[in-house]
């Protein structure tokens, strides 16, 4: 009797082993804002860890502003601290493997010490010979490989990705150079292909608007560091982003005219098209009076041709129009609006209604303040407007080489009017005009 409870004991400390081996623990990223100390230069910078490459780090201070610091330059101590995050980084990544990958060295260990185990229960039944414990190696005998293959398969299901293409540069470029009217511009680098612009687009703006803030469009400074960055090599992740519980702020996509793409619903969760919140294009100036869209830019087909991608997410994955590369409507489309091809790359698809455009992030994406971060920061020249109830926008002009604007809404049947002038880049005269012909006049700086 002693014998079975041993050997019953046995087994079970070598399953509990077994679990023990097989669990992990997961990754807890903490804030990175710290004091760096540039021992070099004799100085302290507060800011928050982006990107180490090529011998330099990159930082973002209180006010946004991004700057690199040479890794030789900083302490010691600030060195460990980055070659601890980017261990932390690369175990991550390694941490998302392909079913095609052989099985490491953790695998192996672990089949040969079931093996043992297995091998020892064995030989201590055959020195007992005990007439009840040989039914419970039978028993053994036949549970362990339904468990092994029980874990291994739902191993390899959570361990399944899809291996993504890298997306080719010149192709890109080939897409965002059909917009260098609008002032689009681009580079790239072994990991990103970034994008400058204005998110000043040439066609219409504003028009057909039913619920708006006072707001107009103003060219962006969305160049140097403060550019777009798409990821070269996306890469997806193992819990997708849903834009219906998040991602409420910032951007989640850019249009390849340099429009950046908005989540379709606003910062209420109301779906902003059904709000009548945006103009005939899908988009409209958010409080920084920056323009951007909520929902497809399908009207950009007609530039780049179909079948070519009309937006990228931040995540790397490119958006498309309505119909695939067979011409047909896909009807197959995941909650995110997308769905993996035969090839087994990653696409989100346009649609006319909830949620339009991608619809999360089914790529790796970095989320603070409920915005994908790093991103592009808007230069708001004016303070914020308020909802005016009633007003509909009938009107925007450009004239004298796109630097004198003039929008024109109606509230309650009576006619109003702002012109605006963007004297250089920093500053901006807008006269607004009232139903009764009086005018005000002021001048806007930005910062």
């Amino acid at each position: 009797m002693l014998r079975l409870q041993w050997m019953v004991g046995m087994l079970i400390v070598s399953f509990a082993g077994f679990s023990f081996v097989c669990a992990h623990t997961g990754y807890d990223q903490s804030s990175c804002y710290r004091i760096w100390k540039d021992v070099q230069m004799d100085l302290e910078i507060e800011g928050e860890f982006v990107i180490a490459k090529n011998g330099e780090v990159q930082l973002r201070k209180r006010d946004n502003r991004l700057i690199w610091v040479s890794l030789h330059c900083l302490c010691e101590a600030d060195q460990a601290w980055v070659q601890t995050r980017l261990d932390q980084i690369n175990q991550l990544n390694r941490n998302v493997i392909s079913v095609s990958q052989p099985q490491s060295k953790a695998d192996i260990f672990i089949l040969i010490l079931l093996g043992c185990c297995f091998f020892a229960i064995v030989g201590v039944v055959w020195t007992c010979r005990a007439k009840v414990v040989v039914p419970l190696l039978y028993v053994a005998a036949i549970a362990l490989p339904f468990f092994i293959v029980g874990c291994y398969g739902e191993k390899s299901k959570m361990s399944v990705t899809h291996p993504q293409p890298r997306h080719d540069v010149n192709q890109l470029e080939k897409l965002f150079e059909k917009f260098r009217k609008d002032g689009v511009t681009f580079r790239a680098d072994d990991d990103y292909f970034y994008v400058e612009s204005n998110a000043f687009p040439s066609h219409p703006m504003m028009v057909g608007i039913q619920s708006w803030q006072q707001q107009v469009p103003l060219p962006q400074p969305y160049t140097g560091n403060n550019a777009w960055r798409l990821p070269l090599l996306p890469v997806v992740a193992d819990r997708a982003i849903s834009a219906k519980k998040a991602l409420y702020r910032g951007a989640i996509a850019l249009a390849v005219n340099g429009v950046p793409i908005f989540n379709a619903l606003n910062n209420r969760g109301e779906d902003t098209f059904l709000a009548g919140e945006l103009d005939s294009y899908g988009g409209h100036c958010g409080r920084g009076d920056d323009y951007h869209y909520h929902i497809a830019p399908v009207h950009l087909e007609a530039i780049v041709g179909k079948g070519n991608p009309i937006a990228f997410a931040l995540d790397g994955f490119p958006l498309y129009g309505y119909t695939d590369a067979d011409g047909n409507k896909p009807e197959d489309l995941d909650e995110l609006n997308g769905r993996f091809e035969k090839d087994g790359s990653y696409r989100y698809y346009s649609t006319d209604r909830y949620p339009y455009i991608n619809g999360g992030m089914r790529g790796v994406v970095q989320v603070r303040g409920d915005q994908i971060d790093p991103q592009p920061r808007d230069a708001p020249v004016r303070p914020a407007g308020h909802p005016l109830r009633g007003a509909k926008i009938v009107g925007f002009d450009r004239s004298d080489n796109s630097r004198r604007y003039t929008l024109k809404y109606e509230v309650d049947g009576d006619s109003h009017t702002i012109q605006y002038v963007i004297n250089n880049h920093r500053n901006f005269t807008f006269t607004y005009i009232d139903r009764d012909g009086s005018r005000s006049t002021k001048t806007y700086t930005r910062k």
